[in-house]
């Protein structure tokens, strides 16, 4: 049997607690952002809304997205993750809401932003520009209608949703058209 010393036993102790001890590197700050897109109430274009929140001690950040998605969301899928300069880990989802249930704060979808140079050896871009994770996002999602064996994912759009979703130049996450 290991016998542990009080002053471990309490550190470690702290650590399963999330306590950080003093001395110890800071906790790193991970941020869900949401895209949230649905077609316009013409059904002809798509409108979208973005909205970020902190993930507290380590919760699930699918449940957290869910809860920051906007309108009925009939799909979600997370779609990307980067690290920012100030040392936040940022997790994006793509939220996908019901016709006619996005409303908060929707922008139309403007024209959206090629895919920037990829270094192989450094898949962050040196700049994100606020629509990239957007973009990025969509265009997975047309890549994920056009893989999916099952049709879960045109299914959960709708035949709407999902034509207009499969207009996107499909990309796979961390690969870029050549």
């Amino acid at each position: 049997m290991t016998t542990w010393p009080v002053a471990a036993t309490f550190v470690l102790g702290l650590a399963a607690l999330g306590v950080e001890h003093p001395g110890s590197a800071p906790a790193t700050r991970v941020t869900v952002e949401v895209f949230s897109v649905a077609l316009d109430t013409a059904g002809e274009g798509l409108v979208f809304a973005r909205s970020e929140g902190e993930l507290q001690g380590g919760a699930n950040p699918d449940g957290r997205a869910r809860l920051l998605g906007a309108g009925e969301t009939v799909l979600i899928h997370s779609t990307s993750w980067r690290w920012e300069p100030d040392g936040r880990i940022v997790l994006t989802y793509l939220a996908w809401a019901r016709d006619g249930t996005l409303v908060a704060g929707v922008r139309p979808l403007p024209q959206l932003p090629p895919p920037g140079p990829t270094d192989p050896l450094r898949p962050r871009p040196q700049e994100i520009r606020e629509l990239d994770p957007l973009a990025h996002a969509l265009r997975h999602l047309a890549f994920l209608l056009r893989t999916s064996r099952d049709g879960a994912v045109a299914a959960a759009l709708g035949s709407r949703a999902a034509a207009a979703a499969a207009r996107f130049e499909p990309e796979v996450a961390g690969e870029r058209p050549r």
